[in-house]
């Protein structure tokens, strides 16, 4: 509309002006009618003058949080870059299709050179997330002009994490949780505080602080940690079946809510949890052990990228009689701890019945 009305005043001062022999005004015409074709011209040239692609940084998102993503722009000409904007599509690896973003950027100072620009998205579900880089449009220095191409970017991975919930967990005693205990030997695994104390050595990540000989580190100004002969710290097994299911977005957020859930619950309690889940790629069983949330975050590439599909049998197959004991979360959103049912979540409603439950594992 704006290239019309130009051209509309354009024409009818031309026409005025050569029917009063204005030459002054026809001259100016005819200089705004060049400066508009360079225009053209120069919407043409740079869309093949500039590449777009988004740089490393960080791929985590918290769900349903306003979240940055930056972008980078290269100007491979002499010529300085005004403004572009950028078609962005964002795809779950389980969605047909995806939704489109267009990033409007003021690229002032883009000579030569390098530019950024931040686009902001938030993401509604958990899971594995690609963002593309789909369409660029250069504009001309007035904004009268512009001119597009495709842009054939590799996808760029985003993994969208849970926000942090505290859920209300009634725990049994401790000790209780497996038949399997952490074996005794000179590993980084701290001990019991009931238990006769093997060694002190200092502090490493991941210990736990209950760990911490006090007396001496307030005298060392440093932190010392007490080993025991007797280990006594239980690893507790959370098994993930999504057998005989098909795994929507939506689906897959629900599960991923409550395995993040309760993983961090479990590990607030100072419980190390093996997370054992099914993938088509290796044809059998995934297991992640871990011991502090820093190891959550560790586990989300393997887990969003697993298949998870898989029948009964095959995954009955692949698991024996291990979800005997331990917790269990099937693709029906159904809670089991040693066999026994805990809660039935509602996949609409997980996060309100996260939040606004008592989950009693004293059975």
């Amino acid at each position: 509309m704006r290239k019309l009305f130009a051209l509309i005043i354009i024409f009818a001062i031309w026409y005025f002006a050569g029917m009063n022999t204005q030459s002054a005004v026809l001259a100016a015409v005819i200089s705004i009618a060049a400066v508009l074709l360079l225009s053209f011209v120069f919407s043409r040239v740079m869309r093949n003058r500039i590449d777009v692609y988004i740089p490393q940084q960080n791929s985590l998102a918290l769900k349903n949080t306003y979240t940055p993503i930056k972008l980078s722009a290269k100007n491979k000409s002499v010529l300085p870059l005004n403004r572009f904007s950028v078609k962005i599509e964002m795809k779950y690896r389980t969605d047909s299709s995806g939704s489109q973003k267009k990033l409007n950027s003021s690229a002032a100072g883009c000579n030569d050179g390098e530019t950024t620009a931040m686009m902001y998205y938030t993401a509604p579900y958990c899971g594995l997330m690609d963002v593309r880089l789909k369409r660029l449009r250069i504009f001309d220095y007035f904004g009268f002009f512009s001119n597009s191409k495709k842009l054939r970017s590799e996808a760029y991975e985003i993994f969208v994490l849970p926000q942090p919930k505290n859920i209300n967990l009634l725990m049994p005693p401790f000790g209780t949780y497996t038949s399997h205990p952490v074996a005794d030997s000179s590993s980084d695994k701290s001990g019991d505080d009931h238990s006769e104390i093997r060694l002190l050595r200092e502090y490493r990540d991941g210990d736990l602080m209950r760990h911490i000989h006090r007396n001496l580190s307030a005298k060392t100004e440093k932190l010392w940690i007490k080993e025991y002969n007797r280990e006594n710290d239980y690893i507790f097994d959370l098994f993930l079946d999504t057998s005989d299911a098909e795994l929507t977005t939506e689906l897959l957020d629900a599960l991923y809510e409550l395995v993040f859930s309760i993983l961090d619950s479990l590990i607030k309690n100072e419980v190390i949890v093996k997370l054992h889940w099914y993938d088509k790629s290796i044809g059998g069983i995934r297991n992640a052990e871990i011991s502090d949330r820093k190891k959550i975050s560790e586990i989300v590439p393997q887990l969003y990228r697993s298949d998870m599909k898989c029948t009964s049998d095959e995954f009955g197959f692949a698991v024996g009689n291990s979800t005997k004991s331990g917790m269990l979360i099937n693709a029906d959103l159904e809670w089991y701890f040693n066999g026994e049912h805990i809660y039935s979540f509602n996949i609409e409603d997980v996060e309100k019945e996260l939040i606004g439950n008592v989950f009693d594992l004293r059975r």
